[in-house]
């Protein structure tokens, strides 16, 4: 298990002191977060606005307040019982419940920034100490879950994937896609000159998409937990005095 060192922690207390973060995201080196100020706040809450009014306008997307009607009558129109939902929560009291605690959470406090720190050797150590914890954990699940379990976890998966794409397509989700991709725009800044922004527009930010979807996916991540106080094991501002 890799250590927080002491250096990790320094440069931790400096990313809050400083505001700033500088996440590691394929395809995106040079890249840096800076805090939102009130501009930036009010920006991307007027562009939130905007963009819901916008989708209500056109009438091609409907509310979140509408997505359990949806969502059950899909799963109804596939065959899917929603009542399944109920058994999947006792599976899951049931598997916290014996699970070891040492194959619970992460394997280690460090952040993806901290583990690009590491030397290769200990990168590699690393790496396969999260192999070998994969292959412990692969055999307390294949134990543990009975037939009838599976069954149950399958049919979940399937509703849950039918509820993420209804989901997905709801006035208000894309509103916040908009938003997030607006406070991107603003606050995603150029290491070699903190004043340039990164993207010169939105479009440019989905385009990302298009050929690296995983740094995509690890642009918003990482911007929605810089935003929110980065991860919970990280320092957060008001954790500190």
């Amino acid at each position: 298990m890799a250590e927080l060192t002491n250096e990790m922690v320094r440069r931790r207390l400096d990313t809050v002191a400083s505001s700033s973060f500088q996440p590691e995201i394929p395809g995106l080196e040079g890249i840096v977060f800076v805090k939102m100020g009130l501009k930036e706040r009010g920006n991307a809450s007027r562009a939130y606005s905007s963009k819901l009014k916008e989708l209500f306008a056109t009438g091609d997307c409907f509310s979140e307040a509408m997505l359990p009607t949806v969502l059950g009558k899909v799963c109804k129109d596939n065959g899917l019982d929603i009542k399944v939902l109920n058994k999947q929560r006792e599976i899951m009291k049931r598997f916290y419940d014996t699970c070891p605690p040492d194959l619970m959470g992460p394997i280690d406090p460090l952040t993806d920034e901290e583990v690009a720190l590491l030397s290769p050797e200990e990168q590699a150590e690393r790496q396969a100490n999260i192999e070998e914890r994969g292959k412990t954990i692969m055999e307390f699940t294949q134990n543990f879950y009975t037939e009838e379990d599976y069954l149950v976890m399958d049919q979940v998966k399937q509703i849950e994937t039918l509820e993420q794409n209804i989901k997905s397509n709801t006035a208000e989700h894309l509103a916040r896609k908009h938003q997030m991709e607006t406070e991107i725009l603003l606050c995603a800044r150029r290491t070699d000159d903190i004043e340039k922004q990164y993207f010169s527009c939105i479009e440019e930010i989905q385009e990302i998409e298009d050929y690296n979807q995983p740094g995509l996916v690890q642009l918003y991540m990482k911007w929605k937990q810089f935003k929110e106080g980065l991860l919970p094991q990280f320092f957060r501002p008001d954790n500190l005095n």
